[in-house]
């Protein structure tokens, strides 16, 4: 039997994004509920320095788990994320890009369109 989370910041943003998943791009949002329903030991962790490596500037990017501040970054991306430690986040906006909760991505970008995903 499956356990569900009984973490509430998790379970909120699933319910956001199934919502804002109906009717639009659901393809896309149904792998990211998928990696977010997964067990807490294979939760994405994702460092600044991998964005970094893999986006150009103003990129969006979704991470599905945890940001972390590992690395540089030397343009502005946003970065959707279901938490991010206090160094990413500093990292990013010195940089000139911001950081949201999946829940505030997926209100910008309810299709999903040119979204990259990274971790999992």
């Amino acid at each position: 039997m499956k356990k569900k989370s009984e973490n509430p910041v998790l379970k909120e943003t699933i319910e956001a994004l199934k919502k804002v998943a109906e009717g639009r791009n659901e393809a896309f949002w149904s792998s990211v509920l998928e990696k977010l329903s997964s067990p807490r030991s294979r939760m994405s962790v994702v460092n600044v320095g991998k964005i970094s490596r893999l986006t150009k500037e103003n990129d969006l990017v979704l991470v599905p788990g945890k940001l972390l501040g590992g690395g540089l970054i030397d343009h502005p991306v946003k970065v959707g994320a279901l938490s991010a430690s206090r160094s990413a986040v500093e990292k990013i906006t010195a940089a000139g890009g911001s950081v949201m909760s999946l829940t505030d991505l997926a209100k910008q970008n309810p299709r999903g369109s040119g979204i990259i995903v990274m971790g999992g």
